[in-house]
C-alpha cells in the first residue's frame, strides 16, 4: 500500500529522528510533559488570589497617557514590532503628529509640546516661555513638568500635564491606535498591549467563577490540553516542513522519480498519500504525549467530571492545521523549485509569527497566525471569547494547507508529463549548457 511505504520512508529518516528528539525535549524542558505540581485547587475564602489584566478604564487611560507623555519628551519609544525590542525614535513630521494627539488628549498647545522636547544628544537646558507667570521644572531624569493651569495636576508642588477628563474611554483607544501606528506598531500603545497599563487583584467572587468555569467548561483536563498545545505547537508549526523537504528530495537523491513518474498511480493518489503519511507520523507521537502529560494530573480530580477526550480533540483542532501547512509548503516548494527553499520561506513566515505571539500569550487570536498562544493555566473566559477567531483561524490554516496540497499535485502531474522543469534541473541544464560552450570555445 503506498500509504505505507510512504510511512516507512518517513518514519526511518533521520529527520524524523530529529524530529521526535525535540518533540520530547520541548515540553519537557517547558514543564507540560507533567502537571503533578500544577494542581488547580477550589479558591478558599482570605487566600491570595494573585493578580490579572483587566480592562479598566480608569486605571489604563492616565497610566497610559503618563507612559506615552515620558516617552514623548525623551523622543524614545519602547516596541516590539515582530516581538524584538526596538528603540523608536520619531522624525519631526511624526513628532508633530504625536504631539497633535498629545494636545488633543490634554488641551496643552502643540507649540508648547515641541518647545519642550530636549534633543538627546543635548545635555543644555532650554528655556520655555509659556505665558506670565508660566514656567517649567526639569527633573532630574531630564522629564520636564509645566506649570500650565488649563492641563495640570498638584505634583511635588509643581503642575504636571495630564488627560482631559472630557476624553471618553472609545476615543481614548482610537487615538492610541494613530499613536501606535506613528511609532511603527508593537508599542505599548496597541489595542492588546494597553491592558499592561491595568493590573488589578483578584477577588474571591472572581476566583470562585474561574474555578467553576475550569470544572464545567474545561473540565479541568482541557486547561492543561490547552497549555500543552501552547507550548508544543511552537515547534509543530515549523519542524514538519523539514520532514516534507527531506522526503521529497530524497526521490531526486537516490534518483528514484524517473521510476516513480513511469507509474500508473495518479500524481493526486502519490501526493496525497505522502502527505498524509507525514501528517500521520507526526501526529500520533504528539497525541501520545499529549495524553501522557494530561493524564499525570487525571489522579488529582478523583469524582470530578473530566474529559478524557481533551488532549485528542485539542491535539487535532489546535496543533494538525499548523502541522497541515508546515507540510504542505514545504511539499509545494520542494517540488516547485527542486530545492530545499521552503524551509527558509516557511522558517520566516514562522519566525515572525512567533515573535509576534508575545503579544496574544495570554489567549488572543488573529485570524491569519500560525502559531495559538494560552501561555497559562486556565483564562478560560477569554478562551471562551476568543474561540470563535481561533476556529476561524483554524480552518482558514487548514483551508491554505489544502490548497497548497493540490497546487504541489499540479506541479507533480505537470513535472510527470515533461511540460514542467523544476529550478534544480534547469539550474543542472543551464551549467551543463554552459560548460559545453566553454570547451567548444577552447
Amino acid at each position: 500500500m503506498l500509504l505505507i511505504k510512504e510511512m516507512k520512508k518517513t518514519i526511518f529518516s533521520l529527520t524524523f529522528a530529529v524530529f521526535i528528539v525535540a518533540l520530547l525535549v520541548m515540553p519537557s524542558s517547558q514543564d507540560v510533559l507533567s502537571f503533578s505540581n500544577n494542581i488547580i485547587t477550589e479558591p478558599q475564602q482570605g487566600e491570595d488570589y494573585g493578580i490579572q489584566q483587566k480592562e479598566v478604564p480608569e486605571l489604563i487611560m492616565p497610566a497610559a497617557f503618563s507612559s506615552l507623555y515620558t516617552e514623548f519628551t525623551a523622543n524614545e519609544y519602547i516596541a516590539y514590532p515582530i516581538g524584538f525590542y526596538k528603540n523608536v525614535k520619531l522624525n519631526n513630521t511624526d513628532r508633530e503628529k504625536m504631539a497633535e494627539i498629545i494636545s488633543v488628549l490634554s488641551g496643552v498647545s502643540v507649540d508648547d509640546l515641541l518647545g519642550q522636547n530636549v534633543d538627546s544628544n543635548n545635555q543644555d537646558k532650554i528655556n520655555i516661555t509659556l505665558g506670565e507667570n508660566q514656567n517649567y521644572h526639569e527633573q532630574a531624569d531630564g522629564a520636564i513638568i509645566i506649570n500650565k493651569n488649563d492641563a495640570k495636576s498638584e505634583a511635588n508642588g509643581n503642575t504636571e500635564i495630564v488627560l482631559s477628563a472630557d476624553i471618553s474611554y472609545e476615543k481614548f483607544k482610537e487615538y492610541m491606535k494613530q499613536v501606535d501606528d506613528i511609532i511603527g506598531g508593537g508599542s505599548n500603545y496597541s489595542e492588546n498591549s494597553l491592558l499592561k497599563f491595568s493590573y488589578v487583584a483578584i477577588t474571591y467572587e472572581e476566583a470562585v467563577e474561574s474555578y467553576n468555569l475550569l470544572a464545567s467548561t474545561d473540565k479541568f483536563t482541557g486547561a492543561y490540553a490547552r497549555l500543552f498545545c501552547d507550548y508544543v505547537g511552537t515547534i509543530l508549526s515549523i519542524l514538519p516542513v523539514f520532514i516534507a523537504v527531506a522526503v521529497c528530495l530524497k526521490d531526486g537523491r537516490t534518483k528514484m522519480n524517473d521510476l516513480i513518474y513511469a507509474r500508473k498511480k495518479s500524481s493526486l493518489k502519490l501526493i496525497l498519500s505522502r502527505c498524509f503519511a507525514i501528517i500521520i507520523a507526526v501526529m500520533v507521537p504528539t497525541v501520545i504525549l499529549a495524553y501522557i502529560s494530561n493524564s499525570t494530573v487525571w489522579g488529582q480530580y478523583s469524582g470530578m467530571n473530566l474529559d478524557y477526550f481533551a488532549p485528542l480533540k485539542y491535539a487535532f483542532g489546535w496543533l494538525m492545521p499548523s502541522v497541515m501547512i508546515a507540510v504542505a509548503i514545504g511539499m509545494f516548494f520542494t517540488e516547485l523549485t527542486g530545492t530545499p527553499i521552503a524551509i527558509a520561506i516557511h522558517g520566516l513566515w514562522w519566525f515572525i509569527d512567533l515573535n509576534a505571539g508575545v503579544s496574544r500569550l495570554r489567549g488572543v487570536h488573529n485570524l491569519f497566525e500560525l502559531t495559538p498562544r494560552h501561555n497559562s493555566l486556565g483564562n478560560t473566559q477569554i478562551f471562551r471569547d476568543e474561540f470563535n477567531t481561533l476556529i476561524t483561524n483554524r480552518l482558514i490554516i487548514a483551508g491554505v494547507a489544502l490548497l497548497f496540497i493540490f497546487a504541489t499535485v499540479f506541479v507533480y502531474e505537470q513535472k510527470r508529463r515533461g511540460k514542467f522543469v523544476s529550478f534544480g534541473k534547469a539550474k543542472i541544464k543551464i551549467t551543463s549548457l554552459a560548460n559545453r560552450k566553454s570547451k567548444s570555445a577552447a
